[in-house]
């Protein structure tokens, strides 16, 4: 990760050696957000700027790619690095997100440890020297699901206002209620099941013809997480209108690493966490009908 046209390693060089990498944790107490606010006090200055400040019990995520932290500040290649705001959450919120949401995802499930991707900042390099890494908490395999939530802030599509009232707001609504009635299923359900998929409808307007693709992280399911993928799949088909959606009677089992490619883009995500819009504290207005 050598920048080899330095004559001495660079401060991202050092930061690298040191153990700030893409994943890394840390505490900065005194970091705050800024934020440009609409303001109608002054019609030559709509915008102000406000600040949102860091709180005791907060953590950041840090979240640029190794290369660009390494990268020469120097030279004004990359003279800053960006993190994400991480706070604990009650359980609830925590079993209810588990990683297929684009909006939190769970660092840390024994300390409920939540990444909130609205909250998104920079720090100079020269910061993260006078501060401590703590390494990521959950292995290669967690880290390399975070990586790729990152991007689904972005990449996650813009589904048909006509696909979403006929199945994902039914959708939603039914697997929030399997939540309150099965937590224990439910949690067992998120164990195993990586990201829930469906193909994308050749049509734009009802019916759509649909089918379910559950990516497994592993194929070796128990008894309890079959069960558990059986009965999430009969709260789905109960939520639906055989009217406004045909959904295929084969519920097609992936490894997610075994996906062929030309399915997988051919398919959208379903995120499952669309209907809960908060963690410990609200903010901002109630959420739009749709997402």
């Amino acid at each position: 990760m050598r920048n080899l046209d330095a004559e001495k390693p660079s401060l991202g060089e050092t930061l690298f050696e040191l153990g700030w990498q893409q994943g890394t944790l840390f505490s900065a107490p005194s970091a705050c957000f800024p934020l440009n606010k609409f303001s109608d006090q002054d019609p030559d200055k709509p915008i102000v700027q406000e600040t949102r400040k860091t709180k005791p019990n907060e953590k950041f995520v840090l979240i640029s790619q190794d290369c660009d932290i390494v990268a020469s500040e120097a030279e004004n290649d990359e003279p800053n690095v960006e993190a994400i705001l991480c706070k604990p959450e009650k359980q609830k919120f925590v079993r209810r997100i588990s990683s297929k949401s684009a909006r939190w995802f769970v660092i840390d499930a024994n300390s409920g440890l939540v990444a909130h991707a609205k909250y998104r900042t920079q720090f100079d390099k020269q910061v993260l020297n006078s501060l401590t890494p703590e390494s990521w908490p959950n292995g290669p395999n967690k880290l390399d699901e975070f990586i790729r939530w990152l991007a689904r802030r972005y990449d996650r599509p813009s589904i048909p206002d006509a696909m979403h009232e006929a199945f994902q707001r039914p959708l939603i609504e039914r697997v929030a209620e399997f939540e309150q009635e099965n937590p224990d299923v439910f949690a067992a359900f998120n164990r195993v099941v990586s990201d829930v998929r469906v193909n994308r409808p050749a049509n734009q307007v009802p019916p759509f013809d649909l089918q379910l693709i559950p990516l497994i992280r592993s194929e070796g399911l128990s008894e309890e997480e079959l069960n558990a993928i059986g009965v999430f799949e009969r709260a789905v088909r109960d939520s639906l209108d055989t009217n406004l959606v045909d959904l295929d009677p084969d519920l097609r089992i992936v490894p997610e690493d075994e996906i062929f490619m030309k399915e997988y883009y051919a398919s959208w995500p379903i995120y499952l966490a669309d209907y809960t819009y908060k963690g410990e504290e609200i903010d901002g207005a109630l959420p739009h009908g749709r997402n």
